[in-house]
Order: structure tokens, then sequence, then C-alpha cells
């Protein structure tokens, strides 16, 4: 692109060169030799950039991989930049149940996210079914409005209602 601007820069002078020197006798030859010598040296400047091999800054970003965004400039194609995922332990569980004194109430377990967050959600089911505690699951995909935190707990007067959303931050 830079060759292309040299060079109408250097077509530019060498015409306003040769037309000084042509059709205005009277002025300073020096001045018109030296439009027609810039003219002539910006031309074959645009003509050694033109040649030039191209390296990385002259030809953008390169990509290795699947890169299906062209025109959006993202350039983080293959490259997914979250925060952690969070992961169910027996601490967490431990505290969670420290809330729930009741084993009478049923627990209505909702589990929002991928594959990866409902396996998250299946080991929370799994630790209070080990506890004693019925549990109705639910799972979704995604919730609108999504939820604000990993682990959410709500004691509702039939029951405990504990939303697990381990990608949510």
């Amino acid at each position: 692109m830079i060759d292309r601007a040299i060079g109408m820069a250097g077509v530019a002078f060498t015409i306003i060169g040769i037309v000084v020197l042509t059709l205005f006798p009277k002025i300073n030859r020096k001045l018109a030799w030296a439009g027609l010598s810039l003219g002539m040296l910006l031309l074959i400047a645009a003509g050694v950039v033109a040649f030039l091999p191209d390296s990385s800054a002259q030809s953008g970003p390169t990509f290795n991989g699947n890169c299906n965004n062209y025109g959006n400039y993202n350039f983080n194609c293959n490259t997914i930049i979250t925060p952690q995922r969070a992961e169910f332990n027996s601490q967490l569980g431990d505290d969670l149940l420290s809330h729930m004194p009741s084993k009478m109430k049923k627990v209505r377990l909702i589990t929002v996210g991928g594959d990866e967050d409902q396996r998250v959600g299946g080991d929370f089911q799994r630790f209070l079914e080990g506890r004693g505690y019925q549990v109705e699951r639910m799972s979704f995909g995604m919730l609108v409005p999504p939820p604000n935190h990993p682990f959410s707990f709500n004691d509702t007067p039939d029951a405990y209602e504990v939303t697990i959303a381990p990608s949510a931050h």
C-alpha cells in the first residue's frame, strides 16, 4: 500500500518537473530539475518497496488453525480467555449443608451451563444424595438473566434451592 502512495507522489513530481521545464522556460531550471529528480527518486523507491519480500509487519497477523472471523478485526481466533470454571469440593458441600439443616425438605438443584458445568452439578447431586437428601434436578444450557455467582442458595418454605453455574463470574 505504501509503495503505491510513494509511486503516485513520484509520478506527480515527475510530471510537474517535466511540465515546468517545457511550459515555463523562464523559471529557474534548478527548481524544475529538483522536482524531476525527486519524482524519479520516489518512483525508484516505490519500485524497491513493491519488490521487497513480505514480512510479518507488512502482511498483518498470521493465524494457525481455523480462523473464520475475517473482517471483524478479532485477532484472538483460536484463543478463548475466560476465568477458571468453579469446581465442587467437599468443603463447599459442607458449607452448603450448614444452611440446610432439615433433610425432610427436598433440594431443588438447578445446574446451568455446558457439559463440564453439568458434570459439576452431578458431583454436587451425588454429594447431597450420599448425605440423605432428596434431590430434584433441573438442567439448563443457559438462564436469562444469567446467574451472577457459580453457586447460590435460597431457602424457600417447601425446598432448598441451589443453583450451580460453574462458568458464571
